[in-house]
């Protein structure tokens, strides 16, 4: 390993919410010059074999990752999980209940447009949903696309956005249930881009359920957050990691590979891995 080796562990691909393919994310992080890459997808890895091969042509090691919905009184927090069996079944299991519960949370929202006078169809948005994974984002561009906004943001803050009319919540597992799925697969669980409103009794409760690591670097985390974050790792014995969350530039930004880890810290995950599960 040189020092200049880089890695970008939290991007998203079109098979959840982002604009890349998983080909796509692969072939921009190498033109970026980045060494690994973790696509974690919202409940699903429909990406990740496609990212796997995209990886071998490109020289890009892809670590297998996924981020899991989860919530704890009343607040979304997300648990991202690494280098686990793909072919977990329980996972898959899980994973295929989440799609479900994705679609009928998409066509609630839909009803509740077409009630406000905001005419879309599920087949419409299905179309923008390359995944198995839909999500606001697809309602989101199908609204842009006939006109009944201008943009992205505008679609969240007057119709799909939380508290607004047409929100409907989603389906989400307790981050001790995350946690230990992410085990029964043999992977390892990180909290993804805890922010200051996740209490540190809180994150000190989750390390207690099985938590191997927090996520450090992320375009949220400010670096008085990330200080406290550091500290409680190496506190407690855990695992960093951390990326850009690029969603592909659906903000007109693609932000692959400006909020980046040093490599050292995929090998010290598979080392923990390794140490954990074993080969």
């Amino acid at each position: 390993m040189t020092q200049d080796q880089w890695a970008d562990l939290h991007i998203h691909s079109n098979c959840s919410d982002g604009l890349l393919s998983p080909a796509e994310v692969v072939r921009i992080a190498s033109e970026a010059g980045l060494s690994a890459v973790g696509i974690v997808d919202h409940d699903t890895i429909h990406g990740l074999h496609e990212a796997i091969e995209a990886g071998r042509l490109h020289g890009v090691e892809v670590v297998p990752g996924v981020e899991l919905s989860s919530q704890i009184n009343g607040r979304e927090i997300h648990i991202i999980g690494y280098c686990f069996d793909p072919d977990c079944p329980k996972l898959a299991g899980t994973l295929d209940l989440f799609c479900k519960e994705r679609h009928k949370r998409a066509g609630k929202i839909i009803d509740n447009l077409n009630r406000l006078g905001v005419h879309l169809s599920m087949s419409e948005v299905e179309e923008k949903a390359i995944g198995l994974s839909i999500g606001r984002p697809h309602i989101a561009e199908v609204l842009m696309e006939k006109g009944y906004v201008e943009t992205f943001q505008e679609a969240f803050q007057k119709y799909i956005g939380y508290h607004s009319k047409a929100y409907e919540d989603k389906y989400r597992i307790l981050p001790e249930e995350a946690i230990r799925l992410i085990h029964e697969c043999r992977g390892l669980s990180f909290l993804a881009h805890p922010g200051p409103f996740i209490r540190e009794e809180i994150i000190v409760d989750l390390i207690k359920a099985g938590l191997d690591g927090l996520e450090a670097v992320h375009p949220h985390i400010y670096e008085d957050r990330k200080k406290v974050l550091e500290r409680l790792a190496k506190q407690h014995g855990l695992l960093t990691s951390g990326g850009s969350d690029c969603h592909g530039g659906r903000d007109g930004l693609l932000l692959l590979g400006k909020w980046k880890v040093p490599y050292r810290t995929v090998e010290a995950i598979k080392e923990a891995h390794l140490q954990k599960w074993g080969n």
